[in-house]
């Protein structure tokens, strides 16, 4: 038995754009290696793990294309990486939402990701009293043709160009409703401001799963001191590659030290990220 880690920014300098070196996010980042990130993986015995490719104009300067690209740059290691691709629905149109949605799909992606915060949009933008936004809505309604989750970030971003007022939890709601058989992963619990109203949705929704990444695990439970009830749909995720996270491997212990079960442990780590995500492998 192996874990996942289902929530990366490995961002491979071969994929990246040449002026996603000269963003203003506020953030430098340093791409790894391959080769390191694998020998770190088998460190702590990590099957595989879920890179977020997702755009993010404002932020990166990156656009729909980079998740083709990091599947191009990983595919010699196919059983060891799943990348999630993504769209930004409010900058562009129909037509190129269906084509994006379509290229990523074809090139290998296991989910797509939404990053309201990055992209200025709300998750439930698509709704008529909530502007109307048809790109939203054909994100969620091909992720939910094909089988295919949709992360949705919420909580706050600490990068300059993010807009907080998109983080709530709570216009995840309405996807819900609206999409019932799409598998929704709320990234990052709303942590830290909207944690309690992350937690109820998890509980009540179906087809809403909680993910972790981001939340130190050593404040875990400080976070979501009932996390054992629904240990069942949760995902593990290390964040590694933002602001704060120690490593890959190091992220990992420290969740794996936590005091609950071994069975929790073992369905948020390993199971449930198993059941939602695929490497590329699997997918070709």
């Amino acid at each position: 038995m192996g874990y996942v880690d289902a929530h990366t920014h490995v961002w491979f300098k071969e994929a990246l754009p040449k002026d996603f070196f000269n963003n203003d996010s506020g953030y430098e980042y340093t791409p790894p290696s391959i080769n390191d990130i694998i020998k770190e993986m088998d460190s702590v015995n990590i099957d595989y793990i879920v890179i977020i490719a997702y755009p993010s104009r404002e932020i990166w300067h990156i656009k729909e294309d980079f998740p083709i690209n990091m599947i191009n740059v990983v595919k010699d290691y196919a059983n060891r990486f799943s990348i999630v691709g993504g769209i930004e629905p409010n900058k562009l149109s129909l037509q190129e939402t269906k084509y994006w949605l379509e290229k990523q799909y074809e090139a290998g992606v296991s989910g797509f990701k939404l990053h309201p915060v990055h992209s200025h949009v709300k998750p439930n933008a698509y709704r008529e009293e909530e502007g109307g936004l048809k790109q939203l809505e054909l994100l969620y309604q091909f992720a939910q043709d094909h089988e295919l989750p949709v992360i949705i970030h919420t909580g706050t971003s600490v990068f300059l160009k993010a807009r907080n007022k998109y983080a709530d939890p709570i216009f995840v709601d309405d996807v819900s409703v609206d999409f019932p058989k799409l598998k929704i992963v709320m990234a990052h619990m709303g942590r830290p401001n909207y944690v309690p109203t992350a937690f109820q949705l998890v509980r009540i929704r179906r087809n809403i799963y909680a993910e972790i990444s981001s939340i130190p695990p050593k404040k875990l439970l400080e976070y979501l001191p009932r996390l054992e009830e629904i240990s069942y749909k949760t995902i593990y995720g290390s964040d590694y590659g933002g602001p704060g996270v120690k490593g890959i491997s190091q992220n990992l212990k420290e969740f794996l030290s936590i005091n609950i079960s071994e069975k929790a442990k073992v369905d948020i780590a390993s199971n449930n990220p198993k059941s939602l995500y695929k490497p590329l492998s699997e997918l070709r």
